[in-house]
């Protein structure tokens, strides 16, 4: 039973509805423990050892059961026979109105709100109301069927069930407030989690050519020389032709990584196939030469291939400057590959 509680990979409805059983289990067997206490006749607590003993029985079977259809049908007919058979006879044997009957309708109606969903709940939710209004009506116009209840004995009812009532609640809210909780901050990193797979490409793990846009918005707010690096590499389709996409794929995860080793804060993104495009802040032209120097010579020495692009200054128009970059990329593969043209 605790294992399925605590276990979160079960549906919240499914955990709250074995919550809501112990729950009952619990303030049963503390208002058994306030009559002994109390003075109240041994007689009083067979009706609360009766649905006690209900209970125990059917959250054993409702923990046994491994599909989830058939605990709900558990869940239903529990809930069912707990609204229109168990509820109106507690009520009567009770002594109606002038016991404690009141708050425990108000816990049983938190129990059905969070144990069920769509039209079932309003369903239960209707029928209970409609068959309490009735045994209120009852209770008013017809008293001599109600067992009697002096003054006396009401005040002690109150007095020893208001606290497992408060108690009862408070619990109640304060586990669905905390899985509750748990289940939007779930929600949240996993909106996060989506929307960082997005904007990365799945092979190199850098962002991908949808974060452009987001990347531009960002651009146009910054201050300082912003310079745009596009690039492939050489002969990649030859890689993959002699060598196997496996390799082509294990160069361009490695391209990504010395991207990210060598440029640091710059943007890095695989712009498409063998295509990636650096995007950086506060561009110095030394800064560029000593960075793509070494960046250079860590591909040829570690994977032993070359690369060819364009470097251009950002000049407020996003498009146009890619293109300028793309067009002096395609310039640099004119002249032989292995080149990097700057113009900035």
């Amino acid at each position: 039973m605790k294992f399925m509680l605590n276990n979160r990979e079960y549906p919240l409805e499914e955990r709250m509805v074995l919550f809501v059983y112990v729950t009952i289990v619990l303030s049963t067997l503390m208002i058994v423990v306030m009559n002994i206490v109390t003075g109240l006749p041994m007689g009083n607590n067979i009706k609360w050892l009766v649905f006690l003993i209900f209970i125990l029985i059917i959250a054993f079977i409702y923990i046994k059961q491994k599909k989830r259809n058939r605990r709900r049908w558990i869940r239903n007919i529990s809930f069912i026979l707990i609204i229109f058979v168990i509820f109106p006879l507690l009520y009567i044997f009770s002594g109606g109105l002038r016991t404690s009957a009141i708050p425990y309708m108000i816990v049983l109606l938190l129990a059905l709100i969070h144990s069920f969903s769509g039209k079932l709940r309003i369903f239960l939710l209707s029928s209970y109301i409609l068959i309490a209004q009735i045994l209120m009506i009852i209770n008013y116009l017809l008293p001599e069927i109600f067992p009697h209840v002096s003054d006396e004995m009401m005040v002690i009812d109150w007095i020893t069930n208001a606290p497992v009532i408060l108690i009862l609640i408070s619990v109640l809210a304060l586990w669905v407030s905390n899985e509750h909780h748990y289940e939007r901050n779930k929600a949240n990193e996993f909106s996060k989690e989506m929307e960082q797979i997005s904007r990365s490409d799945m092979l190199t793990g850098i962002f991908n050519r949808r974060y452009l846009r987001e990347r531009v918005e960002e651009l146009d707010n910054k201050e300082g020389n912003v310079c745009l690096f596009l690039f492939d590499i050489d002969r990649f389709k030859k890689i993959n032709d002699t060598k196997g996409h496996a390799e082509g794929d294990r160069i361009l995860k490695m391209v990504a990584e010395y991207m990210i080793e060598i440029f640091g804060k710059m943007t890095s993104i695989r712009f498409g196939g063998d295509e990636f495009l650096l995007i950086g802040i506060d561009c110095q032209t030394d800064m560029i030469n000593e960075k793509l120097t070494n960046f250079r010579t860590l591909l040829k020495d570690g994977l032993n291939i070359t690369i060819s692009g364009g470097i251009v200054k950002y000049n407020g128009d996003f498009d146009e400057t890619l293109r300028i970059a793309d067009k002096l990329l395609y310039k640099a593969k004119e002249d032989g590959r292995d080149k990097v043209i700057i113009e900035c």
